[in-house]
């Protein structure tokens, strides 16, 4: 299950960032979308080896963007980096949710790149970057055609970018305008990711976030079950 979710994981950066294959890991990083936790992060690191680590920081440093490491419950890993002077940063929680009976339809905009520019602009408000507007919107009209993007049909307000991969739905990009907040407009994007994983019989709608967000107890209050937890670490 956890190699399933990463592969999803992989699959959506890859669409927003450069993939770069290194010989115990995988950096993803993005110069346009710099200094992100998510876009811009060395991640499915193998084997501990200090050659990837410095070839990771170098690239990193081309791109003039922070560089963020991601272990999964690998305490060598985690001690090896703290030796070379990394920082603990945040905690990423892994979650899923299975479908059940009797879902709400909701009424979504499937996004196109001819209105790619109403769901960027949600997006950059919502994460309060602006200044990516540009970059996300060429983004979303390269890769609308292997990723759903929407957003919420009554309010223009919430959106969320949809992934399949491995039988898995990933849900990503999740985000509100600030103004619009705490309407059940989230949800009613997760309900219709919901009632695509039923449609096309998937096993589990997957979503990730962080401790700093603090949106632990509200996916868990959606029925979000914690499978397991990635240790991030920067420098």
């Amino acid at each position: 299950m956890n190699d399933k979710i990463e592969e999803n994981d992989a699959g959506f950066v890859a669409q927003w960032s450069r993939t770069v294959n290194l010989e115990c890991g995988t950096v993803f990083v993005n110069p346009n979308l710099p200094d992100d936790i998510f876009f811009d992060k060395l991640t499915q690191i193998t084997c501990m080896n200090e050659k990837t680590i410095i070839e990771a920081a170098k690239i990193f440093k081309e791109n003039q963007s922070q560089m963020f490491v991601y272990t999964i419950n690998d305490k060598k890993l985690e001690d090896f980096l703290l030796q070379k002077k990394f920082i603990f940063f945040d905690t990423q929680h892994v979650l899923i949710k299975t479908v059940q009976p009797n879902l709400f339809e909701s009424n979504v905009t499937r996004i196109t790149e001819q209105n790619s520019s109403m769901w960027s602009e949600i997006f950059c408000n919502s994460y309060d970057c602006f200044e990516w507007l540009d970059e996300v919107n060429q983004i979303v009209k390269n890769s609308c055609s292997n990723i759903e993007y929407v957003v919420d049909a009554n309010y223009n307000a919430s959106c969320a970018a949809l992934y399949e991969k491995n039988s898995i739905l990933g849900l990503y990009c999740l985000g509100t305008l600030p103004t619009h907040r705490r309407k059940g407009l989230a949800r009613s994007l997760i309900e219709y990711a919901l009632n695509w994983v039923r449609t096309k019989k998937l096993d589990h709608l997957m979503l990730e976030t962080y401790k700093k967000d603090n949106l632990l107890e509200f996916y868990s209050k959606l029925g979000f079950n914690e499978i397991y937890e990635k240790k991030i670490y920067t420098i």
